[in-house]
């Protein structure tokens, strides 16, 4: 893109040199005679060439400015993104905006002045062997397409009608999953499961990685630093698997395939929740909805004894449902708990209040604190606490003594009901409303049509009661929010690209017919989405907003070319056959160029490729519809948006 408008400028100043006009013909006739005088030499005109170049560049000068500035409105839609998309985006945005402004300086400036050097002593035109039967293969293609113009309408109508049939089709995500090379695999025993349990687990299950030839390494994490950045319980391993290049993989071909294989090994020991991401896609996803998984389904409402049987109905719904991975509802029930109910009409007996049974409860299996040990800096407290014998299970703190006002010793048993029962680990809010989370990742079909299955099988399957509501969250959630933005934003992008256009040429018609060619430059974008098997994404759909600033670049050229032949003198058919014609060759190479400029990212195999990749297949289908909408369809439709514009212009 940043190479067109040079391009374009440079082509024009060729034809200008290669094709003199007839006033520097005669001077050339004065100096050479008759016989050796070549009609497309200008070796020998010393006089006229900067002025020609003049003239060439007056010519292209305006319809690159328009062109040029109509890029960056096609841009500005990525400015209204939030979160992790504007993260993600803008800087592209910011980075292509402002090389186009240096682009399009270097168009209008740089290269007519270098120009006049590199072209003082004219140049001779020799014939491309690939261009000369381009343009006869053109020649003749646009001469029928001028003379069957309903079947040239018909076929680009009968595209677009296909494209947009194939657009359902389309799966759809937030962005691709970028594949880091490594894995993170997050897992979750039993709520009453003590940290010693876990440490005993956590090498086992470390040892068993190991086994597969592609693990360089296996890091388990347990637990929550002392920042309390990243809260978890005692009962959850987080293991950090360092894999080889694929290249070297022989158990799998894939990291699915390898995580499945992973799943099945660790099976072994029963009664663990395993759930397989990515370092920093868990990260990203803990970021957009709390829970280290693509999709976070939300259940709203009050009682957590409805919450937790609803979740697991809901769990069970979306455990069948194709291309949900990993379900798994967050643990709202199970942890052991000591639950000390004190007896007020006991504790009346003895003149006692509940605050003396809290106060040695607290104290004596909690601790107080008696003073600090002073190092350096360095504070710490001294907690004093009953005795391990005394608080290891409920018969012992049951037989702890309380000393009434009277001076009579009671048991703590006496005056309250002592017990171990089942309890939430944690009570979760959201938008001050209690909640619990069936988190899943997608794995094999596209998260819009996985979200869609999930929605209806909860309605017909799961009945809640009133009070209570399920909402998606994580990526989709972000998917909504950016599809949304680009709903709003993107048309007023396009009326305001429609203004500029009808700045640009006075008219409204030819502002309407550049403007077709943004739906039509679109299908070979939905076509190779579709046959390349990838989803319609964020990265995509950038893929599709540049997509418009070509089509629409090039229809500009297009259009001003043909303007500036009925300028002088031609007939509207004369003028549209010569002027598409003469653009042949900057079509051709602005599109060639974009599309070569692309293919290292339709190559990638690199980290980050699978963001880039959907944008570069996208600009790529698409600029081939976009070329042959530009050389045959825009010609084509020229006679019916221009009436009006050929008037106008014969009369200047």
């Amino acid at each position: 893109m940043l190479v067109d408008g040079s391009v374009v400028m440079v082509d024009n100043m060729f034809k200008h040199l290669a094709h003199p006009d007839a006033e520097h013909d005669k001077e050339r006739r004065v100096l050479l005679s008759a016989d050796d005088v070549d009609p497309h030499d200008v070796v020998h005109d010393q006089t006229g060439i900067a002025l020609r170049l003049q003239i060439a560049g007056k010519e292209v000068v305006r319809p690159i400015f328009f062109a040029t500035s109509i890029i960056l409105v096609v841009f500005l839609p990525l400015f209204s993104f939030e979160g992790v998309e504007a993260k993600l985006f803008q800087p592209m945005a910011i980075s292509i905006m402002l090389a186009i402004v240096s682009a399009v300086f270097v168009a209008l400036i740089i290269v007519p002045a270098l120009a006049t050097y590199l072209f003082r002593h004219g140049i001779r035109e020799r014939e491309s062997p690939f261009l000369k039967p381009l343009d006869t293969l053109y020649r003749r293609g646009l001469r029928w397409a001028l003379r069957k113009t309903k079947v040239v309408v018909g076929f680009a109508l009968v595209l677009l009608i296909s494209a947009l049939a194939v657009v359902p089709l389309l799966g759809t995500e937030f962005v691709p999953e970028l594949e880091e090379g490594t894995i993170n695999l997050r897992v979750t025993l039993a709520p009453t499961a003590s940290l010693n349990t876990t440490l005993t687990v956590a090498p086992k299950l470390e040892a068993m990685l190991l086994e597969f030839p592609e693990v360089i390494y296996a890091l388990s994490r347990i637990g929550r630093p002392e920042i309390g950045g990243d809260p978890e319980p005692v009962n959850n391993i987080e293991i950090y698997i360092g894999l080889k290049p694929v290249s070297e993989w022989t158990s799998a071909n894939n990291r699915q395939a390898l995580q499945g294989l992973m799943e099945q090994k660790l099976e072994q020991h029963p009664g663990l929740l395993l759930n397989f991401s990515q370092p920093i896609a868990t990260r990203v996803d803990e970021l957009l909805s709390g829970v280290k998984a693509q999709l976070a389904i939300k259940l709203f409402g009050p009682d957590l004894a409805v919450l937790a049987e609803k979740g697991q109905a809901i769990e069970k719904v979306i455990q069948g449902i194709d291309g949900a991975k990993d379900v798994a509802m967050e643990q709202i029930v199970g942890e052991a708990q000591l639950v000390v109910r004190p007896d007020r009409n006991q504790l009346s007996r003895y003149g006692l209040a509940v605050g003396d049974v809290m106060t040695l409860v607290s104290d004596g299996l909690g601790g107080r604190a008696a003073g600090q040990i002073i190092n350096g800096n360095e504070r710490y407290d001294i907690y004093v606490r009953l005795a391990e014998v005394y608080r290891a299970d409920a018969n012992a703190i049951a037989n702890l003594r309380l000393q009434s006002p009277t001076g009579q010793w009671v048991r703590l048993g006496d005056v309250a009901q002592i017990s171990i029962e089942s309890g939430p680990p944690q009570v979760r809010r959201d938008d001050v409303q209690r909640r619990v989370v069936i988190q899943a990742n997608v794995q094999g079909r596209d998260m819009g049509s996985v979200v869609a299955d999930i929605r209806s099988a909860i309605d017909a399957q799961v009945s809640l009661p009133a009070g209570y509501s399920v909402d998606i969250g994580g990526q989709f959630e972000n998917q909504q929010r950016a599809q949304k933005r680009l709903s709003m934003v993107v048309p007023l992008s396009l009326a305001l690209i429609a203004l500029l256009l009808y700045f640009a040429f006075k008219s409204v018609g030819q502002a309407m017919l550049i403007l077709v060619n943004v739906p039509l430059a679109v299908i070979g974008g939905v076509f190779s989405l579709y046959l390349s098997g990838q989803y319609l994404s964020v990265p995509s759909s950038i893929g599709f907003i540049t997509l418009f600033g070509v089509a629409v670049l090039n229809g500009v050229v297009m259009v001003e070319s043909i303007n500036q032949r009925i300028a002088d003198g031609l007939s509207m058919d004369d003028a549209i056959f010569n002027g598409a014609t003469s653009r042949l060759r900057p079509v051709l190479m602005t599109a060639i160029t974009s599309a070569l400029g692309l293919i290292p990212m339709l190559m990638s195999t690199g980290v980050g490729a699978e963001i880039q990749k959907p944008l570069a297949t996208v600009i790529v289908g698409g600029l081939l519809t976009a070329t042959f909408l530009t050389l045959f369809v825009l010609p084509t439709l020229f006679s019916w948006f221009s009436k009006g514009k050929f008037s106008e212009l014969r009369k200047v």
